[in-house]
């Protein structure tokens, strides 16, 4: 394996274009070189030369597998397209997320300069002939698309995997099945992370016959290390304020005594609490926040200056605030760690809050956020062509710098940890290891050990108790059945569900307990563990939990721990009652695709004699699901724009006026008329909503300027769809490609309706 180091004295403008390669082996003395012309490699290279590591991987890399660690932003998707580019045959780049996959798409697409297809799960894209050379995808569709050998994946000769350090996180299992298949096929592999322990026996177990790890960073970092004792809070608190309100505050100050007038700069804090305080305090001491669902009632203001990103802001919210950050319109941003691996958003400066715990027998430290995530934070400074230096400050608290210092150190000098080793020692092992222990079963049958002992994590456990027992549960359940893979095995290496999740589902089926009860862990990419933190203030709130848990009862512990709890408060609508969310915070708001596979999974659980349910059934259960109302009331999720608070403040009229909900598929029109047949006007029905608005959600009596407006706003939603369905367009669809195939496509809606809900036997 050839193994260089690009050093920390290369060089790289844009600006005028220059710069040089620093770089050495690992035995060997630095060496300097010239940096390629861009327009010596490819003419849609859209800069003058290649950096550093670039330039290092082009004069190197001549075949086989390879690794790159470099830090953010520093143009490892260049670095893609010069392992791609002469490789014969179908190409992929996958990445962990749709956002990353869009984002990579539109850089690949300009090198290219060819068709590229996107590959994030969609069932509609079963539909269309994979043509294009270059496919990107997440590790998901990926995974997926190998187990059923899949043309696209299965054809590819090269294939890229982005931030391949997420082998560390809790996805990391799903990329160690990835890449074990890929390193017994004939493939050609380029890992791209970012720095991360270990990274040379990641390395050997790829077999790179070139691994390229970068000290440069495009952007030059200065770090600075500063106790956050030493700044003053924002503002006086009172003395029974929390520690994550002291702790809030305290970073809020530091966050205006360290920032600079024209900067952009991103605070990261170890918790969404501590966020949600700093915003809580913003709002009270007059800066405008850009979120408008929080878990506080926030007062508007005219200029927003600062916001929070993190896994629980609604999507159409996240979506205004990267762009607003992009663009340099919203000066600060408060983040989690979520944001240090996800979507690209650089800034001039970072500064990191970190909490040290001491354990009080042993006495050692421990660092939170973890010190890998510290490292990730730090990449997001530097703004490359815009200011020549970035500023990472780290603020520990509960630990010196000289102990911060140490674990930043440690960390990177520990051995390669993926996810998938410590899963073993977890709760997850079992949920895990079911799918895992099939995924080899599908390849090597009974010697599918012989799989296991191809991965990095397994190869030493592969005939250890924590297989022999999951391995005998398997068999135990039927999932392997004279020694062959059962139907419902097959199902969920097909959907990617875990057995230890198509168990529970079976679990509270039999036990009868309601639909959205035991659908729940069929959603088993799905937490849903934020909603309470939005709702848990609310003066209702001990009324509505009480509910809630005694619905649930029957289902046991299983039904709180998988947070099923949270998804039936969602499903109930009670989240209307709750005037500061205004949109479905966070997983909430990324339902849509989640309930297309829905519907494809309980086709097949159907087939296999597990589910009754008819499509009808399943189009209202995932409608129901998507818009967050219960069963019942499902049709009203089809009014297109409607969204989960309007469709619910509906469903408040019809249920307290006794009128019948239409049916789903109906006409929209039979809706209005039923409203206007029941209240004689609209005058009338605008001022019953106005009433349930003031009294359920608002909790007032006067009604304000933006209560009429959301009124109207309804109102003018039901008459611009009134030539409209009850119906949402893309469940129709994609029911419809499930049932009939591309003819589904020809159908005109009316028709399409009314053969998927008049469905009754299932063919496949």
């Amino acid at each position: 394996m050839k193994h260089y180091i690009v050093l920390e004295n290369s060089e790289f403008k844009l600006n005028p274009p220059s710069g040089k390669l620093v770089y050495k082996s690992v035995s060997g003395k630095p060496k300097t070189l010239e940096l390629i012309k861009a327009k010596e490699v490819s003419k849609s290279i859209p800069y003058e030369l290649l950096n550093p590591i670039q330039t290092l991987f082009y004069l190197t890399y001549e075949k086989g597998n390879a690794l790159v660690t470099a830090p953010t932003s520093a143009g490892k998707s260049l670095t893609a397209y010069l392992f791609l580019k002469d490789k014969e045959g179908r190409k992929v780049f996958t990445a962990p997320t749709r956002s990353l996959v869009y984002e990579k798409a539109v850089e690949l697409r300009k090198l290219f300069r060819k068709k590229i297809e996107i590959k994030t799960g969609e069932v509609i894209e079963l539909l269309k002939e994979t043509k294009a050379e270059i496919i990107v995808s997440t590790y998901e569709s990926l995974a997926l698309a190998l187990r059923n050998k899949i043309p696209w994946a299965v054809e590819a000769r090269g294939i890229v995997i982005d931030e391949i350090h997420q082998l560390m996180g809790n996805r990391g299992w799903i990329l160690e099945e990835i890449i074990t298949y890929i390193l017994d096929g004939d493939y050609e592999l380029l890992g791209l992370s970012a720095t991360l322990p270990g990274a040379e026996e990641l390395a050997k177990w790829i077999k790179a016959e070139l691994f390229i790890e970068s000290l440069w960073r495009p952007v030059p970092l200065e770090r600075k290390i500063i106790p956050l004792k030493d700044f003053e809070g924002f503002t006086k608190l009172p003395k029974d304020a929390s520690s994550d309100e002291k702790l809030a505050n305290k970073l809020l100050g530091a966050l205006y005594e360290l920032k600079k007038p024209d900067e952009q700069v991103i605070l990261f804090v170890h918790k969404k609490s501590v966020g949600w305080n700093i915003l809580e305090i913003a709002n009270k001491e007059k800066v405008g926040i850009m979120n408008e669902t929080t878990p506080f009632e926030k007062e508007e203001r005219e200029e927003a200056e600062l916001a929070f990103h993190n896994a629980d802001v609604p999507k159409e919210e996240r979506d205004r605030i990267e762009k607003a950050f992009r663009e340099g319109k919203l000066p600060v941003l408060v983040a989690t760690s979520t944001l240090a691996y996800g979507v690209n958003l650089p800034a001039d400066t970072v500064i990191i809050g970190v909490k040290g715990v001491r354990d009080r027998k042993t006495k050692k430290v421990k660092v939170f956020p973890e010190t890998l995530d510290i490292l990730q934070m730090e990449g997001r400074a530097g703004r490359l062509g815009i200011k020549e230096k970035g500023y990472s400050y780290i603020l520990p608290y509960g630990l010196r710098e000289d102990e911060l210092v140490r674990e930043i150190n440690k960390k990177l000098s520990e051995e390669f940890k993926p996810y998938l080793r410590e899963a073993l020692l977890s709760e997850e092992r079992k949920k895990v290891l079911s799918l895992f222990i099939l995924v080899g079963y599908l390849h090597e049958g009974e010697n599918f050990r012989n799989f296991l002992e191809r991965t990095y994590s397994l190869r030493e456990l592969a005939y250890s108790v924590h297989i022999e027992e999951v391995y005998n549960w398997l068999k135990a359940r039927g999932y392997i059945e004279n020694r062959k893979l059962s139907d419902k095995a097959l199902f969920c290496i097909r959907s990617g569900m875990p057995p230890v999740n198509y168990e529970e589902f079976l679990r509270r089926k039999k036990l009868r307990l309601d639909t959205f009860v035991y659908i729940r862990p069929l959603l088993f990419t799905k937490r849903f563990d934020g909603l309470y933190d939005f709702v848990k203030k609310g003066e209702t709130f001990p009324e509505d939990d009480a509910y809630i848990r005694e619905k649930l009862l029957p289902c046991g512990v299983e039904c709180f721990g998988d947070n099923t709890h949270q998804f039936l408060f969602y499903i109930e609508g009670l989240t209307f009652k709750y005037r500061n969310i205004q949109n479905p915070p966070g997983e909430f708001s990324y339902l849509g695709t989640d309930v297309l596979h829905l519907l494809r999974s309980m086709l097949e659980i159907r087939e296999i004699g597990d589910l009754e349910l008819t499509p009808k059934d399943m189009l209202k259960v995932t409608q129901a699901i998507k818009y967050g109302l219960t069963l019942d009331y499902a049709s009203l999720g089809g009014i297109k724009g409607v969204g989960h608070i309007r469709a619910n403040l509906l469903k408040r009229v019809l249920y307290y006026e006794d009128i019948t909900p239409p049916e789903i598929g109906s006409p929209v029109e039979e809706l209005i008329e039923k409203l206007l047949e029941h209240f004689g006007s609209e005058v009338v029905l605008r001022r019953y909503m106005l009433d349930i608005l003031l009294r359920d959600r608002l909790r007032s009596e006067r009604p304000t300027s933006n209560v009429r407006r959301e009124v109207n706003a309804v109102i003018n939603i039901l008459q611009r769809n009134r030539e409209g369905f009850l119906i949402d367009d893309k469940l129709l669809l994609t029911l419809g490609v499930l049932l009939f195939g591309a003819n589904a496509i020809k159908m005109k809606k009316k028709e399409l309706i009314k053969e998927v809900l008049n469905y009754q036997e299932i063919e496949f």
